[in-house]
Parts: structure tokens; C-alpha cells; sequence
């Protein structure tokens, strides 16, 4: 009987936002906020890595050329997902096409913003660049409510972001199927490991060198 290893954790959640590193951070407790849910979602997604065959996950790394940042990136095979981590305030959110977000009535427009699909394109490149043939998946915007009183529900989102997937934080455990549950490639988890925050840190992990691909 052969033994599969759990997938490995390289980084930790929150890093950025508990140094107060991220420039989007309007003050100190909307960054508490925040970080709060990047710590939730981590705790998930570790566990999801701890499994026997479990993915690779890497916390809080830099998108390539620009000084935003990945709150978190699971690795399974050769297939990466980025996930972004948010706290929004309890109701229930949904996308007219063409116009934007609403929480209820009203438009929400912070949930509008590209970063994620220019975190994309910019990781593309970046793996391309390195004749790296990896699959970037559709991100994933986890959501948790900033209060315990509530609850966030997700309608339909479609439109120009139909491809971003945004889940309610809860619902994270049960949809990790979607991330995947193979052994990273090593090739792939040794290219992003430089861009972990604190890439000592990074290294620290132990991520596996890269092997020849034929």
C-alpha cells in the first residue's frame, strides 16, 4: 500500500495586511477586517492541503510586475487557482450584467474591481515566460460577513466577470473538490515559491526543486 503525502503550505495567510504592507487598506481596522478573512479562508484551505494527496497552497504572494498582491494560490497538478479572500457587510449580492454589483438595492461596486483577472494575465506571463505549462483556472473570491448577525448569499453573477467564481466563505470546505486533490508539480510550486511574502520564508518551506519535463 503506498502512502500519499499531504500537499504542502508554503507562506502564511494574512502576512501583508498584518504588517500593514497592503496599500488598499483605508486604516488600521478595515486591514483587522480583512486580514480576519484572509486567516479564515487560510485555515480552510490548509486543511485542504493537509489531506493524503492534498494540493499545494501558498498564502499572500506578489502578482508579478505590480505590487498587489494574491491573498492565497492552490497548486493541484499542474492546475493553479487564485483566490482572493473579502469581508463584506450580511445581504445578499448579485451582478446585473453590464451595469455592476448590488448588495440588495444598492450598487456595490467594490466587488467590480480587476484585480483578480489582471492577477491572471499577469501570472500567464509569468509562467510563460518560464516554459511552464500550466493550466490558470477561473479565481475564486471567497466571502466572509463581517458579522456574526448575518449572512452573505450569492445570486447569479454574470457578465464581463462571469469567469471569477464567488463563493460565500462557508461553503469553501465543500467546494474543494473545484480546487483539485493532486500532488503539485514541483516545476510549478518552485516557480511561485520566490513570490510568497518573505521569500526567505518561503524557501524555509522546503518547496520541492524542479524536475525535468519531457
Amino acid at each position: 500500500m503506498t502512502l500519499r503525502q499531504p500537499g504542502q503550505v508554503i507562506g502564511r495567510a494574512g502576512t501583508g495586511l498584518g504588517a500593514g504592507c497592503n496599500g488598499w487598506a483605508a486604516n488600521r481596522d478595515v486591514a483587522r477586517i480583512g486580514r480576519r478573512g484572509e486567516l479564515r479562508t487560510g485555515e480552510v484551505l490548509n486543511q485542504i492541503a493537509a489531506k493524503p494527496g492534498g494540493p499545494t497552497v501558498l498564502h499572500d504572494l506578489t502578482i508579478p510586475g505590480s505590487r498587489a498582491n494574491i491573498d492565497h494560490v492552490v497548486v493541484s497538478g499542474r492546475r493553479i487557482t487564485l483566490v482572493d479572500s473579502k469581508v463584506w457587510k450580511p445581504g445578499t449580492y448579485w451582478r446585473l450584467p453590464g451595469i455592476g454589483t448590488f448588495r440588495g438595492a444598492e450598487r456595490f461596486p467594490y466587488a467590480d474591481k480587476g484585480t483578480m483577472a489582471m492577477a491572471v494575465d499577469r501570472l500567464v506571463r509569468f509562467l510563460d515566460e518560464r516554459h511552464l505549462a500550466a493550466q490558470v483556472a477561473a479565481p475564486l473570491t471567497v466571502v466572509w460577513p463581517s458579522s456574526r448577525e448575518g449572512s452573505v448569499r450569492m445570486l447569479a453573477f454574470g457578465g464581463d466577470l462571469a469567469r471569477r467564481r464567488v463563493i460565500p466563505g462557508p461553503l469553501l470546505a465543500s467546494s474543494a473538490r473545484r480546487l483539485g486533490s493532486r500532488t503539485a508539480d514541483p516545476n510549478v510550486v518552485f516557480a511561485l515559491a520566490p513570490l510568497v511574502a518573505g521569500a526567505a520564508g518561503a524557501r524555509s518551506a522546503h518547496p520541492t526543486r524542479p524536475v525535468p519535463s519531457w
